[in-house]
């Protein structure tokens, strides 16, 4: 049943077929065949509806609205600012700035492609005058979208803890200190390029400059702490700080920066509704298809197979990275966590490691394909509002992938970087 399973989902893809469907269909498909036969198909509306039915599901919709009131209403904007007047000055310092500021959007908006086109509008006009060459710039932007996706909150990290059964909070703390070891090494490089190739130049920014870049981004920069601040300091659970950031953002947006209308609403509500209907569709076909793969006894022969394979944890770390590297080629990270995180974690416990680092090193390899063709969303978008063809950006995007592999690999097998702030905070025994 494997094998049949496996062999309907990719022909089913590799026929033009859209993910959700290929996944509904295959675990369908996967039942049907079964023992039990077309009898068990009965049970797959119960089993949407209980993919769905979580509470914290709710949290996806309500923090997509928030990024996308954040990347019309201005916020983007002034952190973009304060991050050029402090760091962009100089070879490479505008680079670094994009960096900085595109770490900060997604630590208060969670969606890398929404944050990645408001990024790009945004920082690329500055790039190019400063002369770094628009391909060099959309894959700096692209490979620093990627990057951030380890900040929470992010909605990659939701759908680990839900489908997964492992503390969101607890991945929330966990991604801190692996996005900033990325966006460590991006800037190192960033920076060398920069003096290399002569990119950028001195800007002189005064001081009251610096300080008028503070005060228009101090609303910004404090939700910043709201969300994350209360996540972590267990105010509010993260449903509840999807709602606070959708509320903070509709008032710093409309009231305090006035870049957004009530005119505007209707507009992001109908684009909040249709990117949460793809999402929730995506899990609720996952959902058949986990449930197919159950019944029919499939997590436990990959278990079996795994374990002949890999004698250690470490050997098993670098299968799973392996299959999420292959899989990432071919599917989008929303199916491909659901399918394969419920069977995969409870085997990385067997091995001895600690669910929250496990979901972690899979959110970085999904992180180092956000990037990469031909399924990177950052890199879609960067290259969509750029208007340059993505062939023309993969050649100064390969080190950049190169150097997120190698921080992938460091978060991999170096656990103390995902495990300290959560073990700070207590979020894990």
């Amino acid at each position: 049943m494997f094998v049949v399973i496996v062999t309907i989902f990719f022909v089913l893809l590799f026929a033009g077929l859209p993910v959700a469907f290929a996944l509904g269909v295959t675990g369908m498909a996967g039942l049907y065949f079964s023992p039990g036969g077309s009898g068990l198909l009965a049970i797959l509306p119960q089993e949407i509806f209980r993919s769905l039915s979580n509470f914290p599901m709710l949290t996806i919709p309500l923090f997509i609205l928030a990024g996308t009131i954040m990347a019309q209403g201005g916020i983007g904007k002034r952190l973009t600012d304060f991050a050029e007047a402090t760091v962009g000055r100089g070879k490479g310092g505008l680079g670094v700035s994009v960096i900085v500021s595109t770490m900060f959007f997604h630590g208060i908006s969670g969606s890398t492609t929404a944050d990645t086109a408001a990024i790009t509008r945004v920082a690329l006009p500055s790039l190019v005058k400063q002369g770094y060459p628009v391909t060099f710039a959309t894959a700096l932007i692209a490979a620093s979208g990627a990057t951030a996706t380890l900040i929470p909150p992010t909605i990659d990290l939701i759908i680990i803890g839900v489908v997964a059964n492992i503390s969101i909070a607890g991945l929330f703390a966990a991604g801190v200190v692996p996005a900033i070891i990325n966006g460590l090494a991006l800037i190192a490089y960033v920076l060398y390029v920069s003096v290399k190739r002569n990119y950028g130049r001195m800007s002189r920014t005064s001081l009251l400059q610096m300080y008028r870049a503070l005060i228009k981004a101090i609303p910004a920069l404090a939700m910043i702490v709201i969300i994350l601040g209360g996540i972590l300091g267990g105010v509010f659970t993260p449903t509840e700080a999807s709602a606070v950031a959708v509320a903070y953002a509709l008032v710093v947006s409309i009231f305090v920066y006035r870049d957004l209308t009530w005119a505007n609403i209707p507009g992001i509500i109908r684009g909040t509704l249709e990117l949460t209907g793809m999402v929730l569709l995506l899990i609720g076909t996952g959902a058949v298809l986990s449930y197919s793969m159950s019944f029919n006894g499939v997590p436990g022969q990959i278990a079996v197979g795994l374990q002949q394979l890999a004698s250690n944890k470490f050997v098993f770390l670098l299968l799973v990275q392996a299959i999420f590297f292959i899989v990432g080629m071919i599917m989008d990270a929303t199916p491909a966590l659901l399918v394969l995180m419920p069977i995969l974690t409870p085997i990385a416990v067997d091995y001895g490691v600690q669910p929250i680092h496990f979901g972690i090193l899979v959110e970085a390899n999904v992180a180092l394909h956000m990037a990469m063709p031909p399924a990177g969303l950052a890199l879609y978008a960067a290259c969509a509002v750029s208007r340059v063809p993505i062939e023309t950006v993969v050649r100064p995007l390969l080190p950049m992938i190169v150097i997120l592999t190698l921080t992938m690999l460091v978060i991999t097998y170096i656990e103390q970087f995902s495990m300290w702030l959560p073990r700070l905070l207590q979020l894990v025994d």
